[in-house]
């Protein structure tokens, strides 16, 4: 302690006593109920507002799932309902298919007795021309 005393000097090592003393008569002073209440409403906000983020963080993640539950309980309703539909269109067009099969052989079918009877038309044309019409 001496050797510090000659070092620094007895000034500087009174004076840092000093300041120390000061200082801590400054908060034993102000360290009335009023400021450990405010220094505990601080910590207590603190500390809510912490439970709170937790609190809010939780019911988002929950949030989130359900919500990523639903969309895919609605995507594979979604996706059911498009199957069926394309099956219920397929079977729909194989019909369709079919009728226009049917159409296109009784076209054919009244395309080839149009000229049956364009032939036989122009054939009794010949006839009555050739011995009907001369007598």
């Amino acid at each position: 302690m001496l050797q510090l005393l000659k070092t620094v000097g007895w000034r500087v090592v009174a004076l840092t006593g000093a300041v120390y003393g000061a200082l801590y008569l400054y908060e034993r002073l102000t360290w009335t109920a009023r400021a450990q209440e405010r220094l505990f409403k601080r910590q207590y906000v603190a500390h809510a507002g912490h439970k709170l983020r937790l609190i809010v963080d939780l019911t988002s993640a929950n949030c989130s799932h359900q919500v990523q539950q639903e969309l895919s309980t609605m995507f594979a309703r979604l996706c059911r309902l498009i199957d069926e539909a394309t099956t219920e269109m397929d079977s729909e067009l194989g019909e369709v298919r079919t009728a226009i099969a049917m159409l296109e052989d009784a076209s054919a079918g009244a395309k080839r007795l149009r000229n049956k009877a364009h032939y036989l038309s122009h054939e009794l044309e010949l006839f009555d021309e050739a011995f009907l019409k001369h007598n």
